[in-house]
């Protein structure tokens, strides 16, 4: 039994004994109607007095921990104690003054709590949170495709629901578009913009065609399509205005794709519009990659981060909010 005591200690021996007995049952440690060793072999393994170990023994049965049955020896109970209400409640209220005093209402308390026990179960490594603004086919995309090459977990967290997954998150990475947006949202947090540029051979035939072609651009979402207008122009391609729609605006796409030529969409959106383009209409799947570059920046961050980087405000360490 992992029961040790420090002679030297500001404790006494006895309350040593007790406290690690008790941490022991609530651990799960020692199971339900587990027998103790018997109090000289107990003594005898700690080189202590027969008589503290047994005052302890007593002291834990009294509590509710321990029973004692004369001629077989000392077990934990089935149901020991838990602590209740009257014992926490001062620890919670002198939390809640603390909090007030350094400028921390209650539901940010809550958040800090919540993603300090997470933090504590999963040792040091931090959660890392994935956001997108609306579109979960792209949450799921980019979500995969940061999961395959992090080695911490992730959580994908749509924009509008970050404030309440906040608390257990530690360090926030989101696409270039969304970065301020997420920063004024988490000050307190450690976020990492990605740049999501479409892929090689997406952007060869994009190149490659007739200045005078009628091109449409469709997406999930009008950030998509503003998204993936920035990809094209940032890597150098002009070429007249794209038509653009999104799959929510279901009469201005019907009209986009009766005048294209060629269409550009992510491989889930053509799947979804195949049977609503003109026969002679070429696609071009738009597939899109998270940099390298991003996510060695972001891989670098998880590898720096230390519990220790977070005061007990919350705040990391040399950040003002």
């Amino acid at each position: 039994m992992p029961v040790q005591v420090q002679r030297d200690g500001s404790l006494p021996i006895a309350t040593q004994i007790a406290q690690q007995l008790v941490a022991l049952v609530r651990s799960g440690n020692l199971r339900s109607g587990q027998r103790l060793p018997p109090v000289r072999v107990l003594a005898g393994f700690l080189r202590v007095n027969r008589n503290t170990v047994a005052k302890v023994y007593a002291s834990l049965e009294h509590a509710g921990y321990l029973v004692t049955t004369p001629g077989r020896g000392t077990f934990v109970r089935a149901a020991p104690p838990r602590q209740d209400e009257d014992t926490l409640s001062p620890l919670v209220d002198r939390l809640l003054d603390e909090a007030a005093a350094h400028g921390i209402g209650e539901a940010e308390l809550h958040a800090l709590v919540v993603g300090r026990a997470a933090r504590r179960e999963r040792g040091g490594s931090p959660r890392v949170g994935f956001v997108e603004e609306c579109n979960p086919s792209d949450l799921t995309y980019f979500g995969r495709q940061l999961a395959s090459r992090i080695r911490v977990p992730l959580v994908s967290v749509l924009l509008d629901d970050l404030p309440r997954a906040a608390g257990s998150i530690d360090v926030v990475a989101t696409t270039m578009f969304h970065v301020e947006e997420v920063r004024r949202m988490l000050p307190r947090h450690d976020v990492v913009g990605l740049m999501a540029m479409p892929e090689l051979s997406t952007l060869e035939a994009v190149a490659q065609l007739p200045p005078g072609a009628k091109v449409a651009l469709v997406c999930a979402t009008e950030e998509g399509v503003r998204s993936k207008e920035r990809s094209i122009r940032a890597v150098g391609i002009r070429r007249p205005r794209l038509l653009t729609a999104t799959l929510q605006q279901e009469a201005k796409l019907a009209d986009v794709l009766r005048r294209a030529e060629i269409v550009l969409a992510s491989p889930k959106v053509l799947e979804r519009i195949s049977g609503k383009m003109p026969p002679k209409a070429k696609a071009i799947a738009f597939a899109s990659v998270l940099s390298d570059g991003a996510v060695a920046l972001l891989e670098d961050r998880i590898r720096k981060w230390r519990p220790a980087d977070h005061d007990r405000t919350g705040r990391r360490a040399g950040k003002t909010a």
